[in-house]
């Protein structure tokens, strides 16, 4: 059996809908979708198929005929057994399960590995089974169909069978490792509107389901002989062979909690020091029930005690100076939902400018010289590099997260591969001299897709108009000729690459400068190879991909988003019913307030809303008093031992 292992929601998913999966020594760490809750499921965790549950296909198709027999469980494995043997004028038999019960919108998902050895059909997939004569709609979602012949790549399909005629949406081949050599995860969200097929946790193909009717919908799991995919015959070599699935699961829609960090009111702020403690304050809803909140420290240079970790608000104190990165994480059955912030203690601090991520916005969209008109800014993906002609990013980052007088120390561009074609040249990142504005288009036009055709920024214009301020200079121009940043090429094929735009002066004074005249930081991406022959470009993930780990990041080192500077004073001497001065201070702040936190008696301060105060006690005794100061970017304390 392979392990399934949960993995924590808050080290994997930061606000996305779906988290990463990977995998190492037969084992695949996986956390189900956002927005969804476990409703039906089969580990095959026993020693016999759960009839109550599913019913065997016992059909003659192509070559083989399917048998119960041909189906065990065992292992925590459900095990299809692929034979040569002749019934009914077959020369094969093979097996195959389908689900008693109908589902419809909601995710879909096994685990799953083919046989060896050409000659075998293997998918996985939902259609209606026991179809009457008086149906009048039947869809089928093909979320894997593989022909063991070629083990490097499977298909994606939906297909309409009524009503006729039968018509099919989003075919695409999907290049992979050997699926028959290892498991991997197969994944479909079926929404109203969309239909998501997804391979170890990437996105692989988006189909418009507002094109046809839908209904409800039976899983299948099967593998049958077939003269299918270029397949001429079968490999006895490799006969008695099976097809494994590890389990099978369907969630069905549930929303995910939200959670967003209200205080501090930046997602990046800079502390005087580490005796300075941090208010924190989490916005956190849920439609249904109430949601568990962690707060954990991501990365940081020493310690970081939370007074509260499990409540929407608590405190923060900080071991050491550096900077440091927390979190707050809500979790219900729909999923684990996180937002973070950055902490700079008396240094620098980091912010990611990324789609969606604390509510910041940016805009991204492919220039196409091969087809100037079009603009794909609602697209997935960005194409960088060599087709028909050339293809270029764009990009406009909002800096107005800092604070005016922001001093930057590093900027980098994090990217994300899905895919690609060739080796595509050393990419370059220029400045752009003017903003461009992003349009509506969300495909390459291959299956008639929305291509947004006049809207925003295309090969011609930045804006989408016409007049002469809206137009490039040359097409797809209007850059500057010096290189920010630059990386080497590469495999553009390989699946999931961090490429990075490393930090460079001339990158971070671009960031500065921008800053400085309260613009948007306006670049543009190209390849080296743009201008050969040959074809050979990288598809980057755009702010519209679903994960949003993988979208296009600015990162940036800084100086500034200041939170209150607080000095409670030193401890006065202070006698019972006599006042006592208190002489501290603040800095940066809107407001104050001293506060008794613990003591034997009470506290009496003559302006507890002045830092320069007094205070006088009723009893003797050791007492603790706070000074919190409110700014900009949120609130800060010390504390005073009396």
């Amino acid at each position: 059996m392979i392990s399934i292992l949960r993995q924590s929601p808050s080290a994997a998913l930061i606000r996305t809908g779906f988290c990463a999966l990977a995998s190492f020594s037969g084992m695949v760490l996986a956390a189900p979708p956002a927005g969804y809750r476990l409703a039906w499921q089969d580990e095959f965790d026993g020693t016999a198929l759960d009839t109550a549950k599913w019913q065997y296909r016992t059909d003659t198709r192509f070559w083989s005929k399917q048998l119960p027999a041909n189906v065990s469980v065992a292992d925590g494995l459900l095990n299809l057994h692929l034979k040569k043997e002749a019934v009914d004028a077959v020369e094969y038999t093979a097996g195959g399960v389908i689900s008693r019960d109908r589902v419809r919108y909601g995710y879909y998902e096994s685990l799953l590995k083919v046989p060896p050895g050409r000659g075998w059909h293997t998918s996985f997939w939902m259609m209606k089974s026991g179809r009457l004569a008086t149906d009048t709609v039947a869809t089928e979602l093909d979320v894997l169909e593989n022909d063991s012949v070629t083990p490097l790549k499977y298909s994606v399909n939906v297909h309409r069978h009524l009503p006729t005629p039968h018509l099919t949406y989003g075919t695409k081949n999907v290049t992979t490792p050997s699926l028959s050599a290892t498991f991997n995860l197969l994944g479909c969200e079926y929404t109203p509107t969309t239909i998501k097929y997804f391979f170890n946790g990437t996105l692989v193909q988006t189909v418009d389901a507002t094109q046809f009717a839908h209904d409800d919908l039976n899983i299948w799991l099967t593998s049958i002989a077939a003269p299918l995919g270029g397949t001429t015959s079968v490999d006895d070599t490799q006969l008695p062979a099976v097809a494994q699935y590890d389990y099978v699961r369907f969630y069905e829609p549930f929303p995910a909690p939200t959670v967003s960090i209200i205080n501090p009111a930046s997602s990046a702020v800079t502390l005087a020091d580490s005796l300075t403690s941090l208010r924190l304050a989490a916005s956190i809803t849920a439609q249904s029930g109430t949601p568990t909140v962690a707060w954990s420290l991501v990365d940081g240079p020493g310690s970081v005690t939370f007074s509260a970790a499990t409540a929407a608000q608590t405190n923060a104190s900080f071991s050491a100076v550096g900077t440091y990165t927390l979190q707050c994480t809500a979790s219900n059955d729909g999923g684990s939902v996180s937002d973070r912030v950055h902490v700079g203690v008396a240094a620098p601090t980091l912010i990611e400018l990324r789609q969606q991520t604390g509510g910041y916005q940016h805009a991204a969209t492919i220039l196409r010289g091969d087809q100037p008109t079009w603009n794909a800014g609602s697209r997935n993906q960005l194409l960088v590099g060599r087709g028909a002609a050339p293809f270029r990013a764009v990009f406009s980052f909002d800096l107005a997260l800092l604070s005016p007088g922001a001093l930057i120390h590093d900027a980098a561009l994090d990217l994300k591969t899905v895919g690609g074609i060739g080796t595509v040249g050393m990419l370059q990142l220029r400045g752009l001299s003017a903003t461009p504005v992003e349009g509506t288009g969300s495909a390459d036009g291959s299956n008639g897709s929305d291509l947004g055709t006049g809207t925003g920024a295309t090969w011609e214009t930045r804006t989408g108009g016409d007049l002469p301020t809206d137009l490039w200079s040359s097409g797809g121009g209007d850059f500057a000729p010096d290189v920010l940043s630059e990386t080497p090429g590469f495999d553009a094929t390989v699946l999931d690459q961090a490429v990075t735009l490393p930090n460079t002066p001339s990158l971070t004074a671009a960031v500065q400068t921008a800053h400085a005249a309260a613009q948007p930081l306006n670049l543009i991406l190209s390849a080296a190879n743009e201008s050969l022959t040959a074809s050979a470009y990288v598809r980057l993930a755009s702010d519209d991909e679903s994960l949003e780990t993988n979208r296009p990041a600015l990162r940036l080192s800084f100086t500034g988003n200041a939170a209150p500077t607080v000095d409670p004073g030193l401890p006065p001497v202070a006698v019972s019913d006599s006042s006592a001065a208190l002489d501290g201070s603040v800095i940066g702040s809107t407001s104050s307030q001293w506060r008794l936190i613990s003591g034997p008696g009470a506290a009496s301060f003559s302006n507890a809303s002045s830092a320069a105060s007094s205070v006088t006690f009723d009893q003797a005794g050791a007492y603790l008093l706070k000074l919190a100061a409110t700014g900009i970017f949120g609130e800060t304390f010390r504390t005073l031992a009396i």
